[in-house]
C-alpha cells in the first residue's frame, strides 16, 4: 500500500503552448494534447458546449446503494466509497470533482484522478482524489492493448504510479486502445474557419471598420506624373489612414471608388458561426435549443429535449463513469457485497410540484400525505390531531382499522361518525352543493386547465366543506370527508383533462 499525503503534491505549470487556425489547418492536432486546452481556451462554441456538459453532469447527485433483492435496495449514505466521492479532498467538492471530470473527457476524451491514500481520524484507512491534467499525462506502454502503469510529466520531470494508483476513464480511439480521442481533433477544420473568421472580424474593425478597396481614374483622363501620383498617396494617407475612420472621402474628377472584399452578408458571417455551433452541439450530442440555437425552439419541444439530454446525451457519460468508478474505486472498498452507484435523475426529472403530486396519486391510487405534512409545505402550523398524522384512506377503499387490523384505534372522542341513515341523508345535499359550487366556478376556467384551478384553490374547498359538515359529523370527521370528496373531484377533473 502506498500511503501519501495531500501536502506532498506539487502543482507545477508547464510552459504555456498557443494555438492559431494557421498551424491548426496545416499541422494535425493528434497527439498534442495542450492544445487542445488552448483551443477551449480560445473557441467560445467549444467551450459552451463542455461546460454545459460538465455542469449538468455536476449537477447529478452520485449515491451509493446497496441491492437487497430484485425489487428492494438500500442507500448506503456511510459507504466508504460515498464518503470518498462526497469528500474528495481539502480543496476539492464533490461537485467540482465531477464538474473538471467531465470537462476532461469534453476536452481530452481522457481523464485521470490520483488516489491519495491517508488514515483519518477515526483511525480507518482512506482515499482521496485529486485530478491530474490529461496533457501532463503518459499511458506506458505506448501502442499497446493495455496499459501497465502511468507517467506523471512535469515541469521536466517524470513521476510514475502503478495501474492500482489511478483512476483512468479512457474513450474510444480507433488508432490507439490507450489515448482516447479528443473532439478537437475532428472539429478542427471548422475551429480553424471560426478563428480566421475571428481574425478577419478584428482586423476590420482594427482598421476603423473601413473596407479594402481601389481608387480608379477613367482612362481618358491624364496620367498622373511621378511627383502628383506621390502627392495623391500622401493626401490620401494623410486623411483617411490610421485611425481617421469618420473622415468623408472626397475623390478627384473622374475617379470613383470599388470595394475589393465581400460584404459581411455575401461572407455569412452569421450563418456561418450558427453552422459552427450547431456542428460542437452535435459533435457533444446536445440538443441544439440547449446552447442558444432558438430557431426552431418551443415550449413543448425544450422540455423533450432537457429529457433528452438526460437520457440520451448525459446517459452513456452516466454509464461510463459509474462503471469505472465501480471498477477501481469500490474494489478498494471492504464492503462491495450487492454495491452499485447510481445517478439520481429525481432532482432533475421530477417536475413541476402538481405534476410530481397528481403522478404520484396516480401510481397509488390514494392519498399520499398526511394533513400536517401538507400544512408544513404551505407554511402553517402543524394541528396537533391524531388524525392529521394519518394518511386518508383510500378514496371508497378500507378503512385504517380494516387495512391494519394491528394499527393503533383512532381516537372517536371528538368525532361523530355517521351513525345511521338519518346523518349520511343529511350528508348527502351539503356534498352536493358543494359540487354545484365548484362546477360553477370551474366553468370560466378553459377546459383542459380545470384540473389544476381545481387544485390552487383546494384549501378553499376543503375550508367551506369542513365549515358545512361540521355541526352534522364534527369538525374531525367533516376534515376527513372534505379532503376525500375534494380528492375525488380532482382525480375526475384530472381524467377529464386528459380526455
Amino acid at each position: 500500500m502506498i500511503v501519501r499525503t495531500f501536502d506532498g503534491l506539487q502543482a507545477l505549470t508547464p510552459p504555456a503552448r498557443t494555438w492559431s487556425s494557421s498551424s491548426s489547418s496545416s499541422v494535425a492536432l493528434y497527439g498534442r494534447s495542450e492544445e487542445y486546452a488552448e483551443i477551449y481556451k480560445t473557441q467560445p462554441n467549444v467551450r459552451i458546449c463542455v461546460d454545459f456538459l460538465a455542469r449538468n453532469y455536476a449537477l447529478i447527485p452520485l449515491q451509493v446503494f446497496r441491492r437487497v433483492s430484485d425489487t428492494d435496495r438500500v442507500r448506503l449514505a456511510d459507504h466508504d466509497l460515498a464518503r470518498w466521492l462526497d469528500n474528495p479532498n481539502p480543496a476539492t467538492s464533490e461537485y467540482r470533482l465531477k464538474e473538471s471530470l467531465m470537462g476532461d473527457l469534453g476536452v481530452y476524451f481522457r481523464a485521470f484522478l490520483l488516489k491519495v491514500r491517508y488514515v483519518a481520524g477515526d483511525g480507518r484507512n482512506r482515499i482521496g482524489l485529486v485530478r491530474l491534467p490529461p496533457e501532463q499525462m503518459r499511458v506506458e506502454p505506448q501502442g499497446k492493448l493495455l496499459p501497465e502503469s502511468f507517467v506523471w510529466t512535469v515541469g521536466g520531470r517524470e513521476r510514475e504510479f502503478p495501474l492500482s494508483e489511478i483512476v483512468y476513464f479512457n474513450g474510444y480511439n480507433p488508432c490507439n486502445a490507450l489515448d482516447g480521442l479528443s473532439p478537437m481533433e475532428t472539429l478542427r477544420g471548422i475551429l480553424a474557419e471560426e478563428a480566421a473568421a475571428g481574425e478577419y472580424r478584428e482586423n476590420f474593425w482594427r482598421r476603423g471598420a473601413r473596407v479594402p478597396g481601389v481608387v480608379t481614374r477613367p482612362k481618358e483622363n491624364k496620367r498622373y506624373s511621378p511627383d502628383q501620383l506621390q502627392s495623391w498617396r500622401e493626401q490620401w494617407r494623410a486623411a483617411y489612414g490610421g485611425a481617421n475612420g469618420e473622415d468623408t472621402v472626397l475623390l478627384q474628377d473622374g475617379e470613383t471608388f470599388q470595394q475589393t472584399s465581400s460584404s459581411a452578408k455575401d461572407s455569412e458571417f452569421m450563418a456561418g458561426g450558427k453552422l459552427r455551433r450547431e456542428v460542437c452541439a452535435a459533435v457533444y450530442g446536445i440538443p441544439q435549443p440547449l446552447v442558444g440555437i432558438l430557431e426552431h425552439a418551443t415550449f413543448s419541444n425544450i422540455r423533450e429535449q432537457d429529457k433528452h439530454l438526460y437520457k440520451h446525451c448525459l446517459g452513456s457519460w452516466f454509464e461510463m463513469t459509474t462503471q469505472e468508478f465501480k471498477r477501481q474505486l469500490l474494489v478498494e472498498c471492504e464492503d462491495q457485497r450487492a454495491v452499485y452507484l447510481e445517478f439520481n435523475l429525481d432532482a432533475q426529472l421530477a417536475g413541476t410540484p402538481e405534476e410530481r403530486a397528481n403522478s404520484i396519486r396516480v401510481s397509488t391510487g390514494r392519498p399520499w400525505r398526511t394533513g400536517n405534512e401538507a400544512r408544513a409545505l404551505e407554511n402553517l402550523p402543524r394541528v396537533d390531531d391524531p388524525d392529521m398524522d394519518r394518511v386518508a384512506p383510500q378514496q371508497g377503499g378500507p378503512s385504517d382499522a380494516t387495512a391494519n387490523p394491528d394499527a393503533t384505534p383512532p381516537d372517536t372522542t371528538t368525532r361523530r361518525p355517521p351513525a345511521d341513515d338519518t346523518t349520511a341523508d343529511a350528508i348527502a345535499p351539503v356534498l352536493h352543493a358543494a359540487r354545484v359550487r365548484q362546477q360553477a366556478r370551474l366553468q370560466k376556467v378553459p377546459a383542459g386547465g380545470r384540473a389544476s384551478a381545481f387544485f390552487a384553490d383546494s384549501d378553499r374547498w376543503n375550508r367551506e366543506l369542513i365549515d358545512d359538515l361540521a355541526p352534522i359529523v364534527g369538525a374531525v370527521e367533516a376534515a376527513r370527508l372534505a379532503v376525500d370528496a375534494n380528492a375525488a373531484t380532482f382525480m375526475a377533473l384530472v381524467e377529464r383533462d386528459a380526455a
